[in-house]
């Protein structure tokens, strides 16, 4: 009989990561284009050379075995990209079919517990009611856990697919690759030119779910490092006008490093690892107001749970730089800060339940959304 699988907590389930998978198909397309771009280059330049001989031949030839071992990998990344992509899409289902079931069991009038128990809120009713409503709890537990289940098979599957699909990639190209000699009466020498700097890398290090308590506490470090010099980076109040396309990029890197931050300390916590010395998620050098999309200080969407720090799901919005906070259930909440004819300041709240769900317009207390 085979054991009984270990589920994670509620909320880890509930923000079970995609991202790493549709961010490494989108480096792995741009890796392969580069690599085969710059290889067909080599070899068009090799032939364009006014040069003949033994060694020109071999120059030729070899940049042109070049070129059609680097079509190959990029072939090979693209496939491992659509793998990638189509694992991601299928995860995501699946997560969506988790917190389907724990939303079923909440809107019935049962408390989920972190470790995926069902419990009655309600304690009136006569003993028979009782007992159905326990009957009634057990199936809902039953359900969540078959899908948690799903969801920690499904992901195993995926990344075995992925390593598979991209197998044997690094070592298609030595990391130091000797040239061949020259013949030894040829005043000609070769340059070996036609040879990668670097081998196209393949990351795809341990999310952080899967980190033990050294790696976690490693990956924390790192984190925090990278945020320091990102305030290091970003932390300007004034921009000269050449200045602020890298600005605009360098604040781009900010969402990610918040998501892996969130992410570690997630589960550092998981771990019972205290997390000390946090550093501040954004430089404030000048008293800044907090970015397009946050609410000020002391601010809170009316939902339970934590909440998350991330891009916004309109691209009109990541475009300017905006952000938004997400709680465990996928929902997105944003600050509209309109206070004019029409406004008062309110939520925009969009539960992404649904392939189109609507934004909809939350009142901050017991402030009206609109005048």
């Amino acid at each position: 009989m085979s054991g009984v699988m270990a589920l994670p907590g509620l909320s880890a389930l509930l923000a079970w990561p995609t991202e790493h998978l549709t961010e490494a198909a989108g480096h792995w397309e741009a890796i392969g284009e580069r690599c085969y771009g710059v290889a067909n280059q080599v070899w068009r330049d090799a032939l364009s050379v006014d040069w003949q001989g033994s060694t020109a031949d071999a120059l030729r030839s070899a940049t042109h075995a070049d070129m059609l071992t680097t079509s190959a990998v990029a072939d090979q990344l693209h496939e491992a990209a659509k793998v990638a992509r189509s694992g991601a899409s299928d995860l995501y289902a699946a997560r969506s079919r988790v917190r389907y079931a724990v939303e079923d069991a909440r809107t019935a009038g049962f408390f989920v517990g972190s470790d995926l128990s069902v419990m009655d809120r309600s304690t009136g009713g006569s003993a028979t009611q009782r007992a159905a409503r326990a009957a009634q709890a057990q199936v809902f537990a039953g359900d969540i856990r078959q899908r948690a289940a799903q969801l920690i098979e499904l992901d195993a599957q995926i990344a075995g697919k992925v390593a598979a699909a991209a197998a044997g990639i690094r070592d298609t190209f030595p990391q130091d690759p000797t040239p061949g000699e020259p013949p030894k009466d040829n005043p000609v020498q070769a340059v070996d030119n036609h040879t990668f700097k670097e081998d196209p890398p393949l990351p795809f290090p341990v999310a952080p779910r899967d980190m033990t308590e050294a790696q976690a506490r490693a990956a924390w470090d790192a984190v925090c490092a990278d945020i320091a010099q990102f305030n290091t980076r970003c932390g300007r109040t004034f921009l000269l006008p050449n200045e602020q396309a890298s600005y605009d990029a360098c604040i781009a890197d900010r969402g990610p490093l918040l998501e892996r931050q969130a992410a570690i300390r997630a589960r550092l916590g998981e771990l019972g690892v205290p997390v000390e010395a946090e550093l501040p998620p954004a430089p404030d050098p000048a008293g800044e107001p907090p970015g397009e999309g946050l609410p000020p200080a002391g601010v809170t969407p009316p939902v339970e749970g934590n909440l998350t720090v991330g891009p916004p799901s309109r691209p009109s919005q990541q475009a300017r730089g905006g952000e938004s906070l997400w709680d465990e259930h996928g929902g997105e909440w944003r600050f509209d800060p309109r206070n004019d004819r029409w406004h008062h300041p309110h939520w925009d709240y969009n539960p992404h339940d649904t392939p189109n769900s609507q934004w909809q317009n939350v009142p901050i207390g017991d402030l009206p959304t609109h005048k």
